[in-house]
């Protein structure tokens, strides 16, 4: 009974982390919208985050060698800078369901890395779901009502390029010094990650004087919010958190179970997205969004499973532990 009654606990913490992922790519969509450049909103997550981890990683420095320097500094710049960067490029082209379906196929080359540097071998089905999660992709992207001619290149490659840094991600998660705790472990890359923010955005170049300037949101609900109140939503509810509550959750339910709970982000995400942000989506992009989402958790299932039974060295966790948005 207590064991049911934790996994069900562990379940509903995933889901509202997930759920606060999900709002925080409308949060930044609202702060891009009201004047701040994309880079500017994933500095301030960045450096917030840093900030607000920075105590873990002081309790346990001495426990840094110079062998941990690499893997945390490869990282923080492409896990956490780079993925950043490129994700929230990707919001300010793109609607926020199109950007977080781009950025959740990443299990897809994730699964062929492990297949050509591992020798993990899935399902011939998983590899065939692969191709059916591309075709969902190709609908959600091309099927809006403007068709092939109100598809932002620019929006897509961003997002292909998040993409591709939330895979690399996710291959660089599995090299972090398992020695320094989770919270530490989380918090060495994103200083490191903080610490090149501040080259590109230098505290003395931000643009205080927009923050009290009000965004009206276009939704189903005429909302005016204050610019700086998106600013600590996406530090706080968007990044400290959800992350918390991930860690707790996958102490419950294992990191494979909360994988699969975390495919509903891209769903909660362009529903919040309609109802906010008022920003539609035509029948078939909603299929290919479903689509997509069911066949990347089939194959993210299948990876599980084969996580499970067969013992791998430097075998990759599942996505939702390393979750960046």
């Amino acid at each position: 009974m207590g064991s049911s009654s934790s996994y069900r606990t562990g379940a509903v913490l995933v889901i509202i982390a997930c759920t606060f992922f999900a709002l925080n790519g409308i949060v930044a969509r609202i702060a891009i919208d009201g004047g701040l450049s994309p880079i500017s909103v994933a500095a301030v997550r960045t450096v917030g985050g840093a900030l607000c981890l920075l105590p873990f990683v002081v309790l346990v420095w001495r426990r840094f060698t110079r062998a941990m320097l690499l893997p945390v500094i490869a990282y923080a710049a492409i896990g956490i800078f780079a993925s950043q960067a490129l994700y929230f490029q990707t919001l300010s082209y793109l609607d926020v369901a199109l950007a977080l379906v781009l950025s959740y196929i990443a299990p897809l080359p994730i699964a062929i890395y492990q297949h050509v540097r591992r020798g993990e071998r899935l399902p011939r089905y998983a590899y065939a779901v692969m191709v059916v999660a591309i075709g969902g992709v190709t609908l959600s992207v091309l099927g809006g009502s403007g068709g092939v001619g109100a598809v932002s290149v620019i929006g897509v490659c961003f997002g292909l390029a998040t993409m591709i840094t939330f895979a690399a991600m996710v291959i660089l998660s599995a090299r972090q010094p398992a020695q320094l705790g989770p919270m530490a472990r989380a918090g060495a890359p994103m200083i490191v990650a903080a610490v090149l923010y501040l080259f590109v955005v230098p505290p003395w170049s931000f643009p205080y004087d927009k923050l009290d300037d009000v965004v009206v949101l276009a939704g189903r609900f005429h909302l005016e919010v204050p610019l700086w109140t998106t600013l600590i939503w996406i530090v706080v509810l968007g990044s400290v958190v959800p992350f918390s509550l991930v860690l707790a959750g996958n102490a419950r339910v294992g990191s494979g179970a909360a994988s699969m709970l975390g495919m509903t982000e891209p769903v909660v995400g362009s529903i919040a997205a309609w109802v906010i942000l008022g920003q539609l989506l035509s029948l078939v992009q909603i299929v290919g969004i479903l689509i997509t989402v069911v066949a990347v958790a089939i194959v993210e299932h299948a990876r599980t499973r084969f996580i499970h039974e067969v013992e791998l060295p430097g075998m990759l966790p599942p996505l939702a532990d390393g979750n960046p948005r």
